[in-house]
């Protein structure tokens, strides 16, 4: 009789599973209703379907979870009951943890902390997880020195690794810089209004026929030029456009949701590049399209090439010299108890920016 009613108890327990898993999410906590309203266990036998649900929390399929003197569970994926399967109590004591946090990860002394595992324990528990390949440490942008662990199945969220803008939890310039010269100029494209005028007159060029019998300008080659689109025009870009727009263009790995994009835009607006309008709805550009491929197109010289001591020192040598932020200014002239011939500021400048 014994052996009957245990088979009919994982009978039931199985079509429970089953249910549970159609019905319910990963992160869904149901309670005793919810599984009567299933109609699995016959009769609402609530006494049955309680020897139905402590034989999945003991075969690992349910996790259960008490609050305010309440009782509920939530499922667990086959594969994932199968690796508590083979974790003793402590192991499985951090892994719930870990798995409860999900693509946040935890710290690790948080875990010390729900647990109430000693730390040599913890390591240990730690580790052996690691080398089954359950969990992985992550790197936190936003906690650089603290130890993280998440699930090894799992990518972590943007506020962990810090989104597209970083690369191994560094902040890539490079690619934003790439990234942000792109839109700018992408902007402009559609930010300015292109026009040929006639070099003398300062006009509009025309166009005539030839004996040819094609329409070419007439005169010299006509200069061309950008003038601003009027105050009511519609047609600048959207976020949405900008980001279609980025992810076509084949210079980022990944495809850049449009809250990555968004970042870059305000970015641009404070650096007085891009104007935003609508309330952020679209973006035009303050400079012609002209004006930024100029721009961009200065490169910084060559690695391995000395620049000439002017470059180094700058265009404006006043700002840059040692003389230009000294209080004493004013003070300095020479033979006086402040003077060039004894300032204590000029030979490590010109050591620095000269080499001498």
């Amino acid at each position: 009789m014994a052996a009957a009613a245990d088979s009919r108890v994982a009978k039931l327990a199985s079509k429970l599973y089953d249910a549970c898993a159609d019905t319910f999410d990963p992160d869904t906590l149901f309670y005793q209703p919810d599984l009567l309203d299933l109609d699995v266990v016959p009769k609402g036998d609530v006494a049955l379907l309680l020897q139905c649900t402590q034989s999945l929390v003991d075969q690992k399929l349910f996790r259960l979870h008490q609050s305010q003197n309440r009782i509920g569970w939530k499922v667990i994926a086959r594969e994932d009951a199968e690796k508590l399967s083979s974790l003793n109590a402590d192991e499985a004591l951090v892994y719930n943890v870990v798995h409860s946090t999900g693509r946040s990860g935890v710290w690790v002394r948080n875990i010390q902390h729900r647990t109430n595992l000693h730390k040599s324990i913890l390591d240990r528990c730690l580790k052996s997880l690691e080398g089954k390949n359950y969990i992985k440490s992550i790197h936190n942008v936003r906690a650089p020195n603290r130890k993280m662990y998440m699930l090894s199945g799992l990518a972590p969220n943007e506020d962990v690794t810090g989104g597209a803008w970083f690369t191994d939890g560094v902040l890539d310039t490079n690619f934003i810089n790439t990234v942000a010269g792109f839109i700018e100029y992408t902007v402009s494209r559609k930010s300015w209004y292109e026009v040929t005028v006639d070099r003398e007159r300062g006009r509009s060029a025309k166009r005539v026929k030839t004996a040819t019998g094609k329409a070419e300008v007439n005169g010299e080659t006509p200069k061309r030029t950008f003038i601003p689109y009027p105050m009511n025009y519609k047609g600048y870009p959207s976020v949405e456009d900008i980001t279609k727009a980025v992810n076509e263009s084949c210079i980022t790995p990944v495809q850049l949701h449009s809250e990555s994009v968004i970042q870059l835009l305000q970015m641009l607006c404070y650096d007085k590049k891009l104007v935003s309008l609508g309330e952020g709805r679209c973006y035009k550009s303050v400079k012609n399209p002209d004006i930024i491929k100029a721009l961009q197109a200065r490169k910084t010289p060559t690695e391995g090439v000395d620049p000439a001591p002017l470059d180094i020192l700058g265009k404006n040598g006043m700002t840059e010299s040692p003389c230009g932020p000294c209080p004493n200014f004013k003070l300095c002239s020479p033979g006086a108890a402040i003077s060039p011939e004894t300032c204590e500021y000029f030979d490590p400048w010109k050591e620095k920016v000269l080499g001498f």
